[in-house]
């Protein structure tokens, strides 16, 4: 498992480059600016809920291996409560036509996110070895823990200007997310055993594989969410406004 976990490493530092990330962390711009994209996230944050649920999860399990990854899906797979919490907070509930929202949702502004979703269905929705599973889901964590700790102070900053506490976007949401599978060990200790998992060359194939696509993929996630900051000048305002011209409808 080691170079699997190499090969999730490099493409963390890359990630760490992506242009949303170093937007996130300027100052220059208002924290709510900053999370004006909060809204094209829906697609992956609710839906990864029933990923845990009907993709990761194998119940009964039949390893120690499947075991981690059952318990560590009911621990992730509740984290949507927490971003529809954000988005009131944040102020996006606002009513718009359900055939706007739908057309937003499944719109060209948040294709890339809902692809994502799609490869991460691809990926293991049939896979029986718990191995390429768990190189999808510390991938996802290793991003989710590069992305969250940026959201930090952003939460903070927010805070002290609306005196709303933000759960999703927010310091409490990054100290649950260790950067590696959560089954009830620390860090050190997880990433001990996980490096001491040997794997065939078959099975070390399919998981750098596995990696690649879910870095690539939600690389571009990241970088429509970027194009939706840049394509929508004061864009909080202009969410909670938007006519339907404005929202790019399904082609």
């Amino acid at each position: 498992m080691k170079e699997v976990l190499e090969l999730i490493e490099q493409k963390r530092k890359e990630y760490a480059q992506l242009p949303l990330m170093k937007f996130l962390v300027d100052e220059s711009i208002d924290p709510l600016e900053r999370l004006s994209w909060a809204p094209c996230f829906a697609p992956f944050a609710m839906t990864f809920k029933d990923i845990n649920a009907r993709v990761f999860r194998e119940e009964p399990a039949d390893s120690l291996l499947q075991e981690m990854i059952n318990k560590h899906s009911y621990e992730d797979g509740r984290h949507w409560r927490w971003y529809l919490n954000d988005l009131e907070k944040l102020d996006f509930d606002e009513s718009i036509k359900f055939t706007d929202a739908l057309r937003f949702l499944w719109g060209e502004e948040t294709q890339k996110t809902r692809y994502f979703c799609y490869d991460l269905l691809g990926l293991c929705v049939f896979e029986k070895d718990p191995i390429i599973k768990l190189a999808v889901i510390e991938s996802i964590e290793v991003t989710g823990s590069v992305t969250l700790s940026l959201f930090v102070n952003i939460g903070e900053q927010i805070q002290q200007k609306t005196n709303h506490k933000l759960n999703y976007f927010s310091a409490s949401h990054y100290a649950v997310e260790t950067g590696h599978i959560q089954a009830g060990s620390n860090y050190e200790e997880t990433d001990e055993f996980l490096r001491s998992i040997t794997l065939t060359q078959e099975q070390t194939v399919k998981a750098c594989k596995a990696v690649e696509i879910v870095f690539k993929s939600f690389s571009e996630c990241m970088n429509e969410m970027m194009k939706y900051v840049e394509n929508h000048s004061s864009s909080v305002q202009r969410f909670k406004t938007v006519s339907t011209p404005q929202i790019q409808s399904i082609s």
